[in-house]
């Protein structure tokens, strides 16, 4: 049996070599991160900077960039350890506020889920409704590409 790990490090899984960012309730704490997405301005970027994970397990950050609520950016924990193990996982951007003195926006995060068959639910990367939980199967028009390809294969 694996023993849990308490403090800091409780916020990774160590699995396989790779390190995840989970949603472990009551830690709190700073947590240096690389944050990729496209701003404002339609440009990629990837930036360094700290997460801080509150006692209520609300995730907070402070961004160069700015960013509109909404936007999806994915997060990837820096350690000394394991810098190239570590997996980015995709969060929702909220409550961005104006620039400060110091040219940077504070923003909330919420962690986005993939979406699978047997739970089509809220919170879930793709929030388009054409993808919406009530239409979990692919059209059929997405299907016929495939079925003309194969026809012309034989």
């Amino acid at each position: 049996m694996k023993q849990r790990r308490s403090g800091p490090w409780a916020a990774l899984n160590i699995a396989r070599s790779t390190i995840v960012m989970s949603e472990t309730t009551g830690l709190s704490g700073s947590y240096r991160v690389e944050v990729s997405g496209w701003g404002l301005n339609d440009a990629f970027f990837v930036e360094k900077t700290d997460l801080v994970w509150t006692g209520g397990g609300k995730k907070k950050l402070l961004l160069r960039h700015a960013l509109p609520n909404g936007a999806i950016i994915f997060v990837r924990l820096v350690t000394p350890r394991v810098s190239c193990n570590s997996v980015p996982v995709a969060y929702r951007v909220e409550n961005v506020q104006p620039m400060n003195c110091a040219d940077q926006c504070e923003m909330s995060l919420l962690q986005l889920h993939p979406r699978s068959k047997e739970s089509c639910t809220d919170d879930t990367a793709s929030q388009v409704q054409e993808h919406s939980a009530s239409n979990c199967e692919p059209k059929e028009s997405a299907k016929q590409p495939e079925d003309e390809e194969i026809l012309h294969e034989a």
